[in-house]
């Protein structure tokens, strides 16, 4: 048999070639467009890493940030636009609250990455539901006190439920009046001068008063616990708003700013204190205050001193108006010990229970908290 000609050989060295390199292509084709969906991968988990930490901060801007009296203004079943935030590398966030009820509000928080151009490349968002933790405050009288009490002068003592004049001409939102008795005791009453008692009754004897049940829904201890202004001096002279920044805002690190309750227009009008003092306190001058006062020790106040919301001493209270005006106290004063006479300084000084006053204070001072631990849900 005749072998084939050189001729008639057909070479497969190239197409072998060819093929290993079309191989090789596709290997470094397959290799480049797996790392570059890793790249992706991985700054697309970034990117909404940086929307899910922005809806956090916004989130919690938002429960720490929101007032109680803002709250309380959003009818249960609508909603109201929150703070927005701005963060570096084009990423923020917006937030929105709702009312759920009377007493529940639901913050959602939407955090978004964009580029330069403005595209969005993630979104997060996270909603959390919130409370208002407020202090439990049953006030029974105008004047309730342990020990002796002594009203003397032109001082007025009133039960008699009054809402403050100029939050009337203000259509301010106050509960249903009730009548409480103007001075509730357990120890010695003593009225003397021209003082007048007004109430259901004007005055009640009550043995069974105690320090530890004279306030109703907690003990002096769990109300101090929330403080938001606590005094480092124990003379306080005149009480007046304080406002900072442009636009203005209310400056509530000043020490003799407690709000402003007869101006609708200030921003320290909704601003609502709970202030505390460790040992006895002293406030004279003129001004007026709005919150929560808790004096642990004795309370002297002396001068043309406004005040709106509940007061409670552990030790003795001396109230005493100066010149033509006098010292009122609008919501309720609470003490051990009281004295209440303004014989020696001519003026007057007044007592007046108001639900009104009580409700605004007790609620505008609430502050936000979210309801437990796992309160929080990522949405989307």
């Amino acid at each position: 048999m005749r072998g084939p000609r050189l001729s008639d050989e057909r070479g497969i060295a190239l197409a072998v070639a060819i093929f290993a390199l079309v191989v090789i292509g596709l290997l470094v084709a397959g290799t480049f467009y797996a790392g570059r969906l890793e790249q992706q991968s991985g700054e697309n988990a970034f990117y909404a890493n940086q929307a899910g930490e922005a809806a956090q901060a916004a989130l919690t801007q938002t429960v720490q940030g929101t007032s109680a009296t803002a709250l309380l203004a959003i009818t249960p079943g609508n909603s109201s636009a929150g703070p927005s935030l701005s963060l570096a590398q084009h990423s923020g966030a917006t937030t929105t609250i709702k009312a759920l009820t009377t007493s529940v509000w639901l913050v959602t928080a939407v955090g978004s990455k964009t580029n330069a151009s403005g595209t969005q490349l993630a979104a997060r968002s996270l909603a959390q539901l919130v409370r208002l933790n407020q202090a439990e405050i049953l006030v029974g009288a105008g004047l309730t006190a342990i020990g002796k009490v002594t009203v003397g002068g032109n001082s007025t003592v009133s039960g008699l439920d009054a809402t403050p004049p100029y939050w009337t001409a203000n259509g301010i939102s106050c509960p249903a009046l009730g009548n409480v008795p103007g001075v509730k005791y357990n120890g010695q009453l003593s009225a003397s001068g021209s003082a007048d008692l007004y109430g259901n009754p004007a005055k009640q004897q009550d043995n069974s008063l105690t320090a530890a049940n004279m306030l109703g829904g907690a003990t002096f201890n769990q109300l101090k616990s929330l403080a938001t202004l606590t005094l480092t001096s124990g003379n306080i002279s005149g009480l007046a708003p304080a406002t900072s920044g442009n636009p203005a805002t209310c400056n509530k690190t000043v020490q003799n700013n407690w709000g402003e309750p007869t101006d609708k227009a200030s921003p320290c009008w909704t601003y609502f204190p709970i202030v505390y003092h460790y040992g006895n306190l002293s406030i004279s001058g003129t001004g007026a205050g709005q919150g929560i006062l808790l004096v642990e020790g004795d309370l002297q106040v002396q001068g043309r001193i406004d005040f709106y919301g509940p007061v409670i001493a552990t030790g003795g209270v001396n109230i005493r108006g100066t010149g033509s005006d006098d010292v009122k106290f609008y919501g309720g004063v609470m003490a051990q010990d009281v004295t209440l006479d303004d014989t020696k300084i001519t003026g007057n000084a007044m007592i007046n229970y108001s639900s009104c006053a009580i409700k605004r204070a007790v609620q505008g001072s609430a502050t936000p908290m979210a309801l437990g631990e796992r309160s929080w849900v990522q949405v989307y």
